[in-house]
């Protein structure tokens, strides 16, 4: 009998649970995505700030001050006013004998060049000769097609299709060129395009900067590889590129290029995804040293700068899908950041599209940060050669949709052709760095002379 009993309690309290979870799996009684979000956005792990000590590159940076060279008198007012004047176009070059006190000096006013003949058998190629100290010079020195015997036009068809997403195994099969040559020229356009944009960009104001990083990976190697990248999304431009792992170090060093980059007292809006190695970089190179006394001791104090804003967009994923989209304010306020979005003509929200876009545009200008590609480069020096040499091709020679500019009065082209109701320009352009679209040519025989000391 008491057997019996038991059994029975046994098979209610069951029944009894089975109810219970029933009950709970209704629709009504489970939290909505909203509510979860609403829930983790509540609480949040405060970041403690970081200063330029735990930079490795600021840290290592001396803190000297170079003496500035003497100054040096122009040619012009040294030389006698005998002879002819200087018909040939001089400015951007520069002496390169390191002896000569003209050296590493551009411009036309104050150095000592001259014309002297052309050489070349394919191509006629200018010569230079310093009238300081009777150095010549080829006008391809310092530049990608210094003692290279292919004709140029064919060398910047092949690196525009580079540029254009052709890998160079392809490009060997179409131009006829051999991989290791289209290699070679690769590498010499891609050390060029990053001494480009040390030139030129140079003192930026950039209020807006979203920030984001692509995965890669090279051939025969199970290590992954990150793209760092950051855009202007009014003017398009893309200061910073680095390629390397995902730590902080790496975060740093992305973010104290970018400071180098940007004009004295500039200070972005910084969005990016939700990585807090950002924060940290961030708030270790925007902001000053405070003078504190603590106890009688003298001591100096990291301030991160009050106009600072930076907010995160976090992405949760579950097998492979999108399923909650939440957004952070590691600095500054919502108001604030809506109000400076607004400012420059966006919508005002909290999001990284123009970087997402920017992912999408190098996959697509890349061939080796294709989606399954069987393009892939052997070596990230390489890699680095080309995504250097197409941020070179982004910037000055390719045209951005968004930045054109409507024109007063179109401009009739002749014939049965459609007049001209816009201007073209790219993002060095929109940057006030160029006042023209550059060709592929300009860019591979621009000049990049060592500047002097």
């Amino acid at each position: 009998m008491v057997f019996q009993v038991v059994l029975f309690l046994l098979v209610f309290l069951l029944l009894l649970g089975l109810m219970y979870l029933g009950h709970l799996s209704l629709p009504d009684h489970q939290p909505s995505h909203s509510q979860a979000g609403s829930r983790r956005t509540m609480v949040q792990r405060l970041l403690k700030p970081r200063t330029p000590l735990d930079c490795p590159i600021c840290r290592l940076s001396s803190s000297g001050v170079r003496p500035a060279s003497a100054p040096v008198r122009p040619w012009g007012e040294v030389k006698s006013r005998r002879g002819a004047p200087k018909r040939i176009h001089t400015d951007g070059f520069a002496c390169p004998n390191r002896k000569c006190p003209y050296s590493g000096i551009t411009d036309a006013h104050i150095h000592a060049l001259g014309g002297d003949g052309k050489h070349g058998h394919t191509e006629q190629i200018q010569t230079f000769r310093c009238q300081a100290c009777r150095t010549t010079f080829s006008a391809r020195r310092h530049t990608p097609l210094y003692h290279l015997k292919t004709p140029s036009h064919q060398i910047a068809m092949v690196l525009t299709a580079l540029a254009e997403g052709l890998d160079p195994s392809a490009a060997e099969r179409v131009f006829g060129y051999r991989q290791a040559t289209i290699t070679t020229w690769l590498s010499r356009a891609g050390e060029h395009a990053q001494t480009l944009h040390e030139r030129f960009f140079c003192a930026l104001e950039l209020p807006h900067l979203q920030l984001d990083e692509l995965r890669t990976r090279l051939r025969n190697t199970t290590q992954l590889l990150w793209l760092w990248l950051a855009i202007d999304p009014c003017t398009k431009l893309i200061p910073v590129l680095h390629l390397g792992p995902r730590t902080q170090n790496m975060a740093y060093t992305v973010i104290h290029s970018l400071r180098e980059f940007l004009a004295p007292g500039c200070l972005p809006l910084f969005i990016s995804d939700g990585l807090n190695l950002y924060f940290y970089a961030i708030t270790a190179h925007f902001g000053h040293w405070l003078e504190a006394g603590r106890r009688g001791r003298h001591g100096r104090q990291w301030q991160v700068m009050e106009g600072l804003i930076y907010g995160q967009v976090k992405k949760s994923y579950q097998r492979r899908k999108l399923v909650r989209v939440t957004t952070v304010m590691r600095l500054g306020t919502s108001a604030a950041l809506k109000a400076t979005l607004q400012g420059l003509g966006l919508s005002g929200r909290l999001n990284t599209a123009f970087i997402e876009w920017v992912n999408l545009t190098v996959r697509h200008g890349v061939a080796a940060l294709a989606r399954r590609t069987w393009a892939t480069s052997q070596q990230a020096s390489q890699l680095l050669a080309h995504l250097q040499w197409w941020r070179a091709y982004y910037h000055f020679v390719r045209p951005h949709e968004s930045l054109r500019v409507a024109l007063m009065q179109p401009r009739e082209r002749g014939g049965k052709l459609l007049a001209h109701r816009y201007r073209q320009r790219t993002p060095a352009m929109a940057a006030g760095r160029t006042n023209r679209r550059w060709t592929t040519l300009e860019v591979l025989s621009c000049p990049l002379p060592p500047v002097s000391a």
